[in-house]
């Protein structure tokens, strides 16, 4: 199952791509759409848009898993993600593909053990679990197949708990 993680932003949205098996879990891809600052509001909307699109064009993504919006200090910070993260959804949502949603804290925790662990702690810890080397250096990419191994990490759980369930039958 492929499975795309968004770390969704206004000016840079990271996204990583991930191949979901029952034993092994493979890195596919990663990188950052990045918005100009001199764009207009709805153009940085539009743009994220078709970027997305393409992202799922290309890889066919069986899943998608998105960061939930954070309450931010400044109120206008979390209404401009709000409207990134929405925009980032219909897209998903126009090609038919399901969404399944982490909040930031579950994500280091459920990878570092730590709820608020920092990004360099979660991108070492995605490296090491998908093996690789190095990603591209905006740690937007990091965070977005951190969401995508949450999602895979709740499945596996999931899976024991329905075995573990049949037995108690």
């Amino acid at each position: 199952m492929i499975l795309l993680g968004i770390d969704p932003g206004l000016n840079m949205t990271g996204y990583g791509l991930i191949d979901y098996k029952a034993r092994h879990t493979q890195f596919i891809a990663a990188g950052v759409i990045k918005n100009s600052r001199l764009k207009s509001f709805p153009d940085k909307l539009h743009y994220l848009y078709r970027e997305i699109e393409d992202v799922i064009n290309r890889y066919k993504p069986e899943l998608v898993v998105i960061e939930e919006t954070y309450s931010n200090r400044n109120p206008r910070t979390s209404l401009l993600l709000g409207h990134a993260r929405g925009v980032l959804m219909v897209a998903v949502c126009n090609k038919n593909i399901p969404v399944a949603e982490y909040a930031s804290r579950y994500v280091k925790k459920a990878l570092t053990g730590n709820g608020a662990a920092s990004k360099e702690q979660v991108r070492y810890m995605v490296l090491k679990i998908l093996n690789i080397d190095k990603l591209p250096m905006e740690m937007d990419t990091s965070d977005a197949l951190a969401i995508a191994l949450t999602h895979c990490h709740h499945m596996k759980f999931q899976s024991l708990q329905s075995v573990t369930n049949k037995g108690k039958n």
